[in-house]
Protein backbone atom coordinates (compact mmCIF):
# COMPACT_ATOMS: atom_id res chain seq x y z
CA UNK A 1 0.00 0.00 0.00
CA UNK A 2 1.04 3.58 -0.82
CA UNK A 3 2.48 5.56 2.19
CA UNK A 4 -0.11 8.14 2.47
CA UNK A 5 1.04 11.90 2.89
CA UNK A 6 0.13 14.07 5.48
CA UNK A 7 -0.68 17.84 4.38
CA UNK A 8 0.67 20.87 6.23
CA UNK A 9 -1.21 22.89 4.97
CA UNK A 10 -4.38 22.12 6.67
CA UNK A 11 -7.08 24.62 6.24
CA UNK A 12 -11.14 24.70 7.11
CA UNK A 13 -12.21 22.80 3.76
CA UNK A 14 -11.09 19.59 6.00
CA UNK A 15 -14.80 19.95 7.05
CA UNK A 16 -15.99 17.32 4.74
CA UNK A 17 -14.49 14.03 5.86
CA UNK A 18 -13.89 11.01 4.21
CA UNK A 19 -12.94 8.70 7.07
CA UNK A 20 -14.93 7.23 9.63
CA UNK A 21 -14.90 11.02 11.67
CA UNK A 22 -18.24 12.49 11.27
CA UNK A 23 -17.74 15.66 12.81
CA UNK A 24 -15.18 18.60 11.30
CA UNK A 25 -11.57 17.60 11.42
CA UNK A 26 -10.69 21.05 11.52
CA UNK A 27 -13.08 21.88 14.52
CA UNK A 28 -11.61 18.81 16.07
CA UNK A 29 -7.65 19.95 15.61
CA UNK A 30 -9.12 22.97 17.23
CA UNK A 31 -10.19 21.48 19.93
CA UNK A 32 -7.32 19.59 20.41
CA UNK A 33 -4.49 21.84 19.98
CA UNK A 34 -6.47 24.25 22.55
CA UNK A 35 -6.75 21.48 25.62
CA UNK A 36 -3.11 20.79 24.73
CA UNK A 37 -1.92 24.24 25.12
CA UNK A 38 -4.50 24.64 28.01
CA UNK A 39 -2.91 21.44 29.62
CA UNK A 40 0.80 22.11 29.49
CA UNK A 41 1.11 18.95 27.85
CA UNK A 42 2.91 19.69 24.52
CA UNK A 43 5.16 22.94 25.78
CA UNK A 44 6.36 23.18 22.50
CA UNK A 45 3.47 24.35 20.74
CA UNK A 46 3.46 27.88 22.63
CA UNK A 47 6.32 28.83 20.73
CA UNK A 48 4.77 28.53 17.01
CA UNK A 49 1.87 30.17 15.46
CA UNK A 50 -1.66 29.59 14.97
CA UNK A 51 -0.79 27.83 12.17
CA UNK A 52 2.48 25.83 12.89
CA UNK A 53 0.56 24.79 15.79
CA UNK A 54 -2.43 23.29 13.73
CA UNK A 55 0.95 21.97 11.12
CA UNK A 56 -1.04 18.55 9.95
CA UNK A 57 -3.34 17.62 12.61
CA UNK A 58 -6.59 18.12 10.67
CA UNK A 59 -5.19 16.33 7.79
CA UNK A 60 -4.02 13.49 10.57
CA UNK A 61 -7.63 13.91 12.35
CA UNK A 62 -9.38 13.59 8.90
CA UNK A 63 -7.08 10.52 7.66
CA UNK A 64 -8.26 8.79 10.15
CA UNK A 65 -9.86 5.19 9.15
CA UNK A 66 -9.31 6.20 5.68
CA UNK A 67 -6.33 3.88 5.13
CA UNK A 68 -5.74 0.92 6.72
CA UNK A 69 -2.07 1.65 7.60
CA UNK A 70 -1.53 3.23 10.78
CA UNK A 71 2.09 2.52 11.22
CA UNK A 72 2.31 5.01 8.11
CA UNK A 73 -0.50 7.28 8.96
CA UNK A 74 1.29 7.58 12.47
CA UNK A 75 4.68 7.68 11.34
CA UNK A 76 3.82 10.79 8.98
CA UNK A 77 1.96 12.86 11.44
CA UNK A 78 5.22 11.91 14.00
CA UNK A 79 8.04 13.24 11.71
CA UNK A 80 6.14 16.57 10.79
CA UNK A 81 5.42 17.23 14.22
CA UNK A 82 8.94 16.09 15.17
CA UNK A 83 10.17 18.92 12.46
CA UNK A 84 8.34 21.81 14.73
CA UNK A 85 10.45 20.49 17.27
CA UNK A 86 7.98 18.62 19.66
CA UNK A 87 9.48 15.82 21.46
CA UNK A 88 8.49 12.01 21.53
CA UNK A 89 7.10 12.50 24.77
CA UNK A 90 5.07 15.32 23.70
CA UNK A 91 3.91 13.72 20.09
CA UNK A 92 2.82 10.69 22.50
CA UNK A 93 0.83 13.02 25.06
CA UNK A 94 -0.66 15.30 21.82
CA UNK A 95 -2.33 11.49 20.29
CA UNK A 96 -3.54 10.62 23.86
CA UNK A 97 -5.17 14.45 24.12
CA UNK A 98 -6.61 13.66 20.31
CA UNK A 99 -7.99 10.59 21.84
CA UNK A 100 -9.82 11.61 24.56
CA UNK A 101 -11.68 14.59 22.56
CA UNK A 102 -12.30 11.95 20.40
CA UNK A 103 -13.73 10.15 22.90
CA UNK A 104 -15.44 13.29 24.08
CA UNK A 105 -17.06 13.43 20.46
CA UNK A 106 -18.08 9.83 20.30
CA UNK A 107 -15.88 9.32 17.92
CA UNK A 108 -14.91 5.87 18.94
CA UNK A 109 -13.76 4.33 15.85
CA UNK A 110 -11.66 7.27 14.81
CA UNK A 111 -10.21 7.41 18.84
CA UNK A 112 -9.67 3.37 17.96
CA UNK A 113 -7.29 4.56 15.02
CA UNK A 114 -5.16 6.75 17.07
CA UNK A 115 -4.89 4.51 19.94
CA UNK A 116 -3.24 2.10 16.89
CA UNK A 117 -0.73 4.84 15.77
CA UNK A 118 0.01 5.57 19.14
CA UNK A 119 0.97 2.13 19.55
CA UNK A 120 2.93 2.62 16.37
CA UNK A 121 4.73 5.58 17.39
CA UNK A 122 5.89 3.85 20.71
CA UNK A 123 7.25 0.83 18.66
CA UNK A 124 8.80 3.05 16.41
CA UNK A 125 10.53 5.56 18.85
CA UNK A 126 11.33 2.26 21.27
CA UNK A 127 13.16 0.67 18.16
CA UNK A 128 15.04 3.91 17.31
CA UNK A 129 16.29 4.34 21.76
CA UNK A 130 17.24 0.33 21.42
CA UNK A 131 19.20 1.09 18.21
CA UNK A 132 21.21 4.61 19.43
CA UNK A 133 22.30 2.00 22.77
CA UNK A 134 23.89 0.06 20.61
CA UNK A 135 26.10 2.85 18.86
CA UNK A 136 28.88 4.68 19.51
CA UNK A 137 27.61 8.28 19.50
CA UNK A 138 30.95 9.73 18.32
CA UNK A 139 31.25 7.33 15.24
CA UNK A 140 27.74 5.56 14.43
CA UNK A 141 29.58 1.97 14.44
CA UNK A 142 28.39 -0.67 17.38
CA UNK A 143 29.76 0.38 20.59
CA UNK A 144 31.90 -2.24 22.37
CA UNK A 145 29.13 -4.36 23.90
CA UNK A 146 27.22 -4.60 21.26
CA UNK A 147 30.13 -5.69 18.80
CA UNK A 148 30.96 -8.35 21.17
CA UNK A 149 27.27 -9.77 21.92
CA UNK A 150 27.33 -9.83 17.48
CA UNK A 151 30.80 -11.49 18.14
CA UNK A 152 29.40 -13.97 20.48
CA UNK A 153 26.09 -14.62 18.22
CA UNK A 154 28.02 -15.00 15.23
CA UNK A 155 30.98 -17.41 16.47
CA UNK A 156 27.83 -19.55 18.05
CA UNK A 157 26.44 -19.35 14.52
CA UNK A 158 29.55 -20.76 12.62
CA UNK A 159 30.25 -23.52 15.03
CA UNK A 160 26.24 -25.17 14.71
CA UNK A 161 26.64 -24.72 10.85
CA UNK A 162 30.22 -24.95 10.14
CA UNK A 163 30.98 -21.58 8.88
CA UNK A 164 33.87 -19.26 9.11
CA UNK A 165 34.91 -15.82 9.75
CA UNK A 166 37.57 -13.56 10.53
CA UNK A 167 37.84 -10.58 13.26
CA UNK A 168 39.78 -8.05 12.40
CA UNK A 169 41.39 -5.80 15.21
CA UNK A 170 42.52 -2.02 14.50
CA UNK A 171 44.38 0.33 16.65
CA UNK A 172 45.12 3.94 14.90
CA UNK A 173 48.53 4.66 14.99
CA UNK A 174 50.24 7.43 17.10
CA UNK A 175 46.50 8.33 18.05
CA UNK A 176 48.05 9.41 21.75
CA UNK A 177 50.28 11.58 20.40
CA UNK A 178 48.00 13.40 18.05
CA UNK A 179 45.39 14.01 20.87
CA UNK A 180 48.74 15.52 22.82
CA UNK A 181 49.78 17.97 20.06
CA UNK A 182 46.53 18.87 18.45
CA UNK A 183 43.82 18.33 20.74
CA UNK A 184 40.88 16.31 21.17
CA UNK A 185 38.66 17.64 18.26
CA UNK A 186 41.51 16.76 15.64
CA UNK A 187 41.44 12.57 17.39
CA UNK A 188 37.81 13.20 17.02
CA UNK A 189 37.97 13.77 13.27
CA UNK A 190 40.32 10.85 12.71
CA UNK A 191 38.16 8.40 14.73
CA UNK A 192 35.27 9.87 12.92
CA UNK A 193 37.36 9.01 9.83
CA UNK A 194 38.87 6.20 10.48
CA UNK A 195 35.00 4.66 10.81
CA UNK A 196 33.40 6.56 7.94
CA UNK A 197 36.09 3.92 6.20
CA UNK A 198 35.93 0.96 7.76
CA UNK A 199 31.84 1.43 7.60
CA UNK A 200 32.11 1.95 3.56
CA UNK A 201 34.37 -1.39 3.11
CA UNK A 202 32.42 -3.86 5.42
CA UNK A 203 29.45 -5.80 3.19
CA UNK A 204 25.97 -5.72 4.55
CA UNK A 205 26.50 -8.63 6.15
CA UNK A 206 29.46 -7.73 8.24
CA UNK A 207 29.80 -5.66 11.58
CA UNK A 208 31.91 -2.96 12.49
CA UNK A 209 31.99 -1.36 15.64
CA UNK A 210 34.60 0.79 18.17
CA UNK A 211 35.76 -1.11 21.01
CA UNK A 212 37.57 1.17 22.86
CA UNK A 213 39.13 5.26 22.46
CA UNK A 214 41.11 4.61 19.49
CA UNK A 215 40.58 0.48 18.65
CA UNK A 216 38.23 -0.47 16.11
CA UNK A 217 37.20 -4.09 14.64
CA UNK A 218 35.60 -5.84 12.07
CA UNK A 219 33.96 -8.75 11.93
CA UNK A 220 33.90 -10.51 8.27
CA UNK A 221 31.18 -13.95 7.77
CA UNK A 222 32.04 -16.30 5.91
CA UNK A 223 35.61 -14.44 4.60
CA UNK A 224 39.01 -16.39 4.80
CA UNK A 225 42.62 -14.79 4.77
CA UNK A 226 43.17 -13.92 1.13
CA UNK A 227 38.99 -12.24 1.91
CA UNK A 228 40.59 -10.32 4.78
CA UNK A 229 43.41 -9.57 2.89
CA UNK A 230 41.12 -8.14 0.41
CA UNK A 231 39.22 -6.13 2.55
CA UNK A 232 42.34 -4.90 4.26
CA UNK A 233 43.53 -3.42 0.54
CA UNK A 234 40.44 -1.58 -0.27
CA UNK A 235 39.88 -0.54 3.37
CA UNK A 236 43.71 1.67 3.63
CA UNK A 237 42.41 3.11 -0.06
CA UNK A 238 39.59 4.85 1.59
CA UNK A 239 41.50 6.32 4.53
CA UNK A 240 42.88 10.13 4.08
CA UNK A 241 46.67 11.02 3.83
CA UNK A 242 48.43 11.28 7.36
CA UNK A 243 45.30 8.54 8.99
CA UNK A 244 47.07 4.86 9.34
CA UNK A 245 45.92 2.27 11.56
CA UNK A 246 47.87 -1.44 12.87
CA UNK A 247 45.78 -4.74 12.07
CA UNK A 248 45.56 -8.07 13.71
CA UNK A 249 43.37 -10.43 11.98
CA UNK A 250 42.04 -13.95 13.13
CA UNK A 251 39.95 -16.53 11.86
CA UNK A 252 37.31 -19.07 13.14
CA UNK A 253 37.51 -22.24 13.06
CA UNK A 254 40.90 -22.61 11.24
CA UNK A 255 42.59 -21.51 14.40
CA UNK A 256 39.78 -20.49 16.90
CA UNK A 257 36.74 -22.28 18.11
CA UNK A 258 35.52 -19.41 20.42
CA UNK A 259 34.65 -15.74 20.64
CA UNK A 260 37.39 -15.41 23.58
CA UNK A 261 40.14 -17.14 21.36
CA UNK A 262 39.89 -15.01 18.36
CA UNK A 263 39.76 -11.75 19.67
CA UNK A 264 43.08 -12.94 21.86
CA UNK A 265 44.63 -14.47 18.70
CA UNK A 266 43.58 -10.95 16.95
CA UNK A 267 44.73 -9.07 19.80
CA UNK A 268 48.21 -10.28 19.77
CA UNK A 269 48.58 -9.67 16.15
CA UNK A 270 47.69 -6.67 16.28
CA UNK A 271 50.07 -5.65 18.53
CA UNK A 272 52.97 -7.83 16.63
CA UNK A 273 51.83 -5.86 13.71
CA UNK A 274 51.89 -2.05 15.72
CA UNK A 275 55.25 -3.55 17.21
CA UNK A 276 56.96 -3.21 14.37
CA UNK A 277 55.14 -0.13 12.43
CA UNK A 278 57.36 1.75 15.51
CA UNK A 279 60.11 0.20 14.67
Amino acid sequence: MQKRRILADASPTLGCVHGVVRTSAWDLAVECLDEALASGAVPSLARLGRLGQLGSLPSFIAALGEDDDMDALAEDFARERESLGLSPQEIAAELLVVARVLERHSESDARSAVEQCLVGFVERVTGELSERARRDPLTGLLNHRAFHAQLAAESARARRYRGSLALVAFDLDRFKETNDLYGHQEGDRLLRAFATALAGTVRETDFAGRTGGDEFAALLLEAGPRDVEGFLARLRERLPDGLSVSAGAAHLPAESSTAEQLVAAADRRLYADKTARAA
